[in-house]
């Protein structure tokens, strides 16, 4: 049984029991239909509750649904089938209480509405997160949340996905009482018993009646997805469903609903979205670690407090873990801790965290006065210099003060952990723990397993970055591993397209365009073009189709142009101002490079800007296939799109590359090949275009 049906007092409680998230599906929805016809017909009970535990209603629903959808007929129906179940709710002869907790979220906030009143625990936050997988609410959530809180809130909620908290939806209408959760039922026991006979909410009108705020809410909604990309459908199709339910009927809004449901299931964009929804969800499933126990790790040190040890600390610290920091160089621990408090500060400022909460997290993080203060803890990540000589003392340093039982990771980058394990006593235990830059907020952590390494040790560091809230992807130990194995090729092709004569804005600008949030000469300013040809050189000893960055990069390097760490790389910029400013060191590099190399200067358009950038990490991406880097193609695609923003709406690289069509790809990287030589060579897995 999904929901459990019970008698108190008069009171029918239906309590949702489907765990671990109280998934709504067809299933649940029969028994949902089927609870509340029999409380209907049972003289006894004189109002419901539907509840779920006081820690969590439901998180909405059943995602796998979605990859069943395959017509537009199945999506419309199964909205149809959502909103018919939840009208049965709002008809009920008996009124109908829903009394929620944790996050709602989606389905479960349409099911909530749908009840005559709506009582929630304190601390409960509410969203309709739909658009973000490309899809509008199917259930009768732009109906019912427009004639609850106004056409306003409503499309701020439903085109955002931004959750709001327990005492907003209080001042909205969104829900009737808030409480605390050991009450929950109790005080949905008092919205039953106070008499009201407040009208269902597709039967409210008081706050959409005015037309002239109406129409200023549809202006600010066009306003707000204005910049949205043309291939993601469902903010538009979100406006025109709120907009037909109220100008012409309830009823209309819902036959609206379902028609753009099945056209936002119909574009590629949402199902990239959803495919890697998926992808996401499953990295963290390892089929060989299944029957593995993992050991569960509270206490952590972070060696090394530059910008990445730091963010690492940091993160650690807002999960929970005890973190203590270590660095020979003390100034370098005051100006890490000195960071993040003022991380947390922005983030107190901002409303994202309270003050306590903030100077807990500070509580956690302690520092290190000597090598054997870390010696007590579960792991010891060490994130200093990425150098074979640096890396190697340290891991040293950590191996002769950690017992056999702590386990050491290294937040390499590109290094292969064969040659530092041999600084390592017991090497079982060592394992790559790749964080991105910023560490605290970017979700992706690859865990790099060595052949040697211990199962245990790698389910152990696979839940532990699960348990500080990011996405763990499992790699082969190769170097630059998965995301910088496909990246920097990209980054380079960046600088091969300045020497050729492309304009830095007009390379940005076409990835942009292309959907990444900023284009890759702003990203190597922010990150320092010293990083880019420091790692390169590590790549091109290793792959033969590499070639050498170019020697644009390589001289603004050499002139200090380093990026914004020194107010010039690529670009120019503004002391304390992270704007891009046209160069003319880097034009007068560009023109010495190309003078000595006998590069001739040549218009480059977007449409080869964009082929060139794209293609050099679609190749590189069935070098990594071929040599099974990862442990399953969709971790590929979720670990681009997580670790470098590409655009989700495409699927990541690999999925782009199967829907433009693998014959496709062939062709186009043989005719860059012809034209560029070695580097867009077609790799022997796309040449015999066998298992791909």
């Amino acid at each position: 049984m999904m929901i459990e049906y019970d008698i108190s007092e008069g009171v029918c409680i239906l309590r949702l029991s489907n765990p671990p998230l109280n998934a709504i599906g067809f299933e649940l929805l029969e028994e949902l239909i089927a609870g509340i016809e029999r409380a209907n017909a049972d003289s006894d009970v004189r109002g419901i509750i539907l509840t779920g535990s006081d820690e969590h209603f439901s998180m909405g629903a059943d995602v796998n649904i979605f990859k069943e959808l395959n017509s537009a007929r199945e999506a419309i129906r199964t909205s149809r089938v959502f909103q018919e179940a939840f009208d049965v709710v709002e008809n009920s002869s008996k009124p109908v209480v829903a009394a929620v907790a944790g996050k709602v979220m989606g389905c479960a906030v349409e099911v909530a509405m749908s009840c005559r009143f709506r009582a929630c625990a304190a601390g409960s936050k509410f969203s309709m997160p739909e658009v973000r997988l490309g899809i509008n609410p199917g259930a009768g959530g732009t109906q019912r949340l427009p004639r609850l809180i106004g056409a306003e809130a409503s499309l701020r909620m439903l085109l955002t996905g931004q959750p709001i908290a327990a005492n907003d939806a209080l001042a909205l209408g969104l829900v009737d009482a808030v409480c605390e959760k050991d009450r929950l039922i109790e005080s949905a026991c008092k919205l039953l018993e106070s008499g009201e006979r407040t009208l269902g909410a597709s039967r409210r009108s008081e706050k959409v009646s005015d037309g002239q705020v109406n129409d200023k809410a549809f202006e600010e909604a066009e306003k707000l997805i204005e910049s949205v990309r043309p291939e993601i459908i469902a903010p538009k199709k979100i406006v025109e469903a709120v907009r037909t339910g109220l100008t012409e009927s309830y009823e209309a809004g819902l036959r609206k609903e379902q028609e753009v449901f099945a056209q936002c299931m119909d574009t590629v964009a949402t199902r990239n979205k959803i495919y890697l929804f998926f992808a996401t969800r499953n990295t963290g499933k390892i089929e060989e670690l299944e029957t593995v126990n993992p050991k569960k790790l509270n206490s952590a040190a972070v060696v090394g407090t530059g910008s990445m040890g730091t963010g690492i600390a940091q993160a650690l610290a807002i999960a929970g873990k005890s973190v203590v920091v270590m660095d020979t160089d003390g100034k370098a621990i005051d100006r890490a801790i000195g960071r993040i408090e003022k991380s947390l500060e922005r983030r107190v400022g901002q409303g994202k965290m309270s003050q306590l909460r903030a100077e807990e997290v500070m509580g956690r993080i302690s520092i290190a006065g000597s090598w054997g203060d870390i010696a007590g803890v579960d792991i010891v990540i060490e994130a200093v210099f990425e150098d074979v000589v640096v890396k190697g003392s340290v891991l040293s340093q950590i191996s002769g003060v950690c017992g056999s039982e702590v386990i050491i990771a290294s937040n390499t980058s590109t290094i292969n952990l064969d040659t530092l394990a041999e600084n390592v006593s017991n090497p079982q235990r060592l394992i790559g723990l790749h964080f991105f830059n910023p560490a605290h907020s970017m979700p992706l952590v690859e865990v790099i397993r060595r052949d040697e390494t211990d199962a245990a040790v790698i389910s152990a560091a696979m839940k532990f970055v699960k348990d500080i809230r990011k996405t763990p992807v499992l790699v082969k130990n190769r170097e630059g591993f998965l995301v910088n194995r496909l990246f920097i090729p990209y980054l380079k092709e960046a600088f091969q397209l300045l020497e050729d004569g492309a304009e830095a804005r007009a390379i940005d600008d076409a990835m942009v365009e292309f959907g990444f949030a900023m284009g890759p000469l702003t990203l190597i300013d922010m990150a320092g073009i010293d990083i880019l040809a420091f790692t390169d050189k590590q790549m091109c000893d290793t792959f033969g189709h590499h070639i050498p960055l170019s020697q644009v990069a390589g001289s603004l390097v050499r002139q200090g142009c380093l990026g914004q760490k020194t107010g010039m790389g690529v670009y120019k910029y503004e002391k304390g101002e992270y704007t891009t400013k046209d160069s003319a060191a880097t034009r007068d590099i560009i023109s010495k490079v190309q003078a000595e190399t006998g590069q001739k200067a040549r218009y480059v358009g977007p449409d080869e800007i964009t082929e060139r950038l794209v293609m050099r990490m679609v190749n590189e991406v069935f070098y990594v296939l071929e040599e099974k880097i990862a442990e399953r193609q969709s971790d590929i695609d979720a670990a681009i799109v997580l670790g470098t923003g590409f655009p989700d709406f495409r699927g990541g690289i690999l999925k782009y590359a199967y829907d433009i069509g693998i014959d496709n790809v062939k062709s186009r990287l043989e005719s860059l090949y012809e034209k560029f030589g070695e580097r867009f060579r077609p790799c022997e897995l796309l040449q015999n275009k066998t298992g791909v």
